[in-house]
């Protein structure tokens, strides 16, 4: 017997156990803590430290009613069993992710594109409005999308001023993943060898390293999910009500995360339903409990979506209608436009696609213009719908699958399907049906959602989907091949040594890149990274034009954008100064009544509103102050950033 199946047995250690218990109720409390601070108009520091004397109280009291393990622990004997757990070359490959995830989180702040559009903003506003409000912006993200993750990060930055810290909530989901993902595969039937592989491979997929220092909000999505079948699943066996009161709160909390995890309530709901009746051992817990579960749900964006759109997805039933900031919606409104079949059919060609596209392509604008030219085809005008249908990027990004390695390795396990082997006991026809739900689930997904980057938001998913095929015959005698883990520790070898260059480039100085460059002008590899360390001059070039001397005094500053990413910066240090988004709609007049004396003006701003920068000027009675050329991403085309000075109301001469 190896050394994974003798510790198959042990799939459930009490640390990994208590510590994804922890963190269910950790996640559960800041949400329900945020919706309930925001209620009262106490979002602040004051507010958080009040909440924590009630929590506390519950907390002594259930302690109380517990009997806790004897906590003596043996200190002489934690290096030996550490260097034992990772002693074998799988879980040291992941701890070595873990530590460059760690390294690359220190070395720099969270630079996705979303974040710095909406998600860090729109948590700033809050915690500036001393709670959640419906916000006056062009980018209806700010105010629709799912704040699940938001809720998570609001207490750091409210604490440090600083967006240092907020990818913590995914880098302690990336260390909770493999534990959950045994769990969940042995429970649901597969064998303790092949368990252990995937537990140690699957994490390792580009849509979970990516993230695990990063503040995208599909690892953590993945991790309730998991949680979500696992405590349904332990309580089925258990028949303790407080791990349904667990996986209750996970699955409330991965829809609170982002609404495309919704179809996952289906296997939840399988595996879940046995366990159901326990909730009436202990009403009055189980009432607030379900309470606290809606709370952390979608069901309050839900609530408000409908209230100020019309719709609990955020999106108008007419394409391109206004929202009631009196401006087109810039994300989202098409991606509800659609025939189920060809978004179906759609996604049946781009989440292969994405996950088979290796890490560097260089023929990626090939294919993007070819993508491009058969949208205009009568056959490609039915896929015109998805946002950015077939598109493939140069190099691997944040909108990654599972990758290239591990869907081959999947591949080869459905080729594996027909090798028998020995000892397969009579079908469970519960776990069958539990096995088959994550599929109809994505069957779901994939016939109304058609936004880019599918490949990751599925990241969710691809855990459930697993134990279909893993628990078919052929499995264990395919792990036990030589060369099957060796193809294995290749595929997490290569995530190692790209994450090492993903962030390492953060510890090298743009000045050895250039250096390099002129001694080798002709290096395209040079030239790329160089292009890398060109976007990361003009983040500071851009913090730099923010912060003038002559905005010191100001507490206010404007910002014309439509989904743009310069509002942290235009905040540091993080909540000593409001940004108020300034609407193509609003008037000189109303800036002046909120104090505004300067605006930042983006280009693309202005692009959008079919003006100029001399048409913006003269409507708002504005002087340029100063302007600044940058690029976002690197190898895109330069934008403009314009300062304007907003000149102040004539004053009315006296009779």
């Amino acid at each position: 017997m190896g050394f994974e199946e003798r510790t198959g047995a042990r799939n459930t250690k009490p640390i990994m156990t208590t510590a994804v218990r922890v963190w269910i109720w950790l996640s559960a409390w800041l949400c329900g803590a945020g919706w309930v601070l925001s209620a009262a108009h106490q979002l602040n520091a004051r507010g958080y430290l009040l909440a924590l004397v009630p929590t506390a109280a519950v907390l002594a009291w259930q302690l109380r009613k517990t009997k806790l393990p004897s906590p003596v622990i043996k200190f002489q004997k934690l290096p030996r069993k550490m260097l034992r757990r990772f002693r074998r070359l799988a879980p040291l490959l992941f701890l070595a992710l873990t530590f460059v995830s760690l390294v690359g989180a220190l070395a720099a702040c969270p630079q996705n594109g979303d974040t710095n559009a909406y998600r860090l903003p729109r948590v700033l506003q809050w915690l500036t409005g001393n709670g959640w409000y419906w916000i006056h912006t062009a980018d209806s993200r700010m105010n629709i999308a799912a704040n699940g993750y938001e809720w998570l990060f609001a207490p750091l930055v409210l604490v440090f001023r600083t967006d240092r810290w907020i990818h913590l909530p995914n880098l302690l989901s990336f260390l909770l993943l493999p534990g959950l993902v045994f769990s969940v595969l042995r429970r649901m039937g597969v064998r303790p060898r092949v368990a252990w592989w995937w537990m140690w491979l699957l994490p390792t997929g580009w849509c979970f390293i990516q993230q695990a220092c990063s503040t995208v909000n599909d690892l953590l999505g993945a991790v309730y999910v998991l949680a979500a079948v696992d405590f349904a699943l332990r309580a089925r066996e258990s028949k303790s009500v407080r791990d349904v009161w667990l996986s209750l709160l996970a699955a409330a909390l991965m829809t609170g995360v982002k609404q495309t995890n919704l179809p996952l309530l289906l296997p939840w709901f399988i595996a879940v339903w046995p366990s159901l009746p326990l909730l009436l051992r202990q009403p009055g817990s189980s009432g607030a409990v379900t309470l606290l579960a809606l709370l952390a749900s979608f069901v309050p964006m839900a609530w408000f979506n409908w209230k100020y759109t019309g719709s609990w997805m955020g999106f108008p039933k007419i394409a391109n209608a206004p929202d009631l900031t009196g401006q087109p919606l810039t994300w989202g409104a098409q991606e509800t436009i659609h025939s189920p079949f060809w978004g179906l059919l759609g996604n049946m060609f781009c989440l292969p696609l994405q996950n088979l596209c290796p890490p560097f392509f260089p023929l990626a604008p090939a294919w993007n213009h070819l993508m491009q030219r058969f949208l205009l085809t009568p056959l490609g005008a039915h896929f015109a719908p998805f946002e950015m249908f077939g598109h493939l990027s140069r190099t691997m990004s944040d909108n990654a699958g599972i990758g290239v390695g591990i869907t081959v390795l999947i591949l080869i396990s459905l080729i594996w399907w027909g090798h028998r082997t020995i000892g397969a006991g009579p079908p469970d026809r519960f776990l069958q049906m539990l096995r088959w739900a994550p599929w109809l689930a994505l069957l779901v997904f994939m016939a109304k959602v058609v936004t880019y980057g599918n490949a990751r938001t599925v990241a969710p998913y691809y855990a459930l989907l697993l134990p279909w095929l893993l628990t078919r015959q052929g499995q264990t005698s395919l792990t036990r091949r030589r060369w099957w883990q060796v193809l294995v520790l290749l595929v997490m070898l290569f995530s190692v040594v790209f994450m090492t260059y993903a962030r390492g480039r953060e510890l090298i100085p743009g000045t050895v890149v250039t250096w390099l460059l002129d001694k080798y002008p002709h290096a395209k590899y040079l030239s790329v990274l160089n292009n890398y360390y060109l976007a990361q001059a003009s983040l500071a070039a851009r913090k730099d034009f923010a912060h003038r001397r002559i905005l010191e005094k100001e507490k206010v500053i404007g910002y014309a954008t439509t989904s743009g990413g310069e509002e942290p910066t235009i905040s540091l240090p993080l909540g000593s100064r409001q940004v108020r988004r300034v609407l193509a709609t609003d008037t000189v007049d109303q800036l002046r009544s909120e104090g505004i004396h300067y605006v930042i003006v983006e280009q693309l701003a202005l692009q959008s509103a079919n003006q100029t920068l001399s048409d913006w000027l003269a409507r708002y009675d504005g002087t340029l102050v100063d302007e600044l050329s940058f690029v976002v991403t690197p190898g895109e085309p330069l934008r403009q950033l314009y300062l304007v000075r907003i000149s102040p109301a004539a004053s009315i001469p006296s009779p």
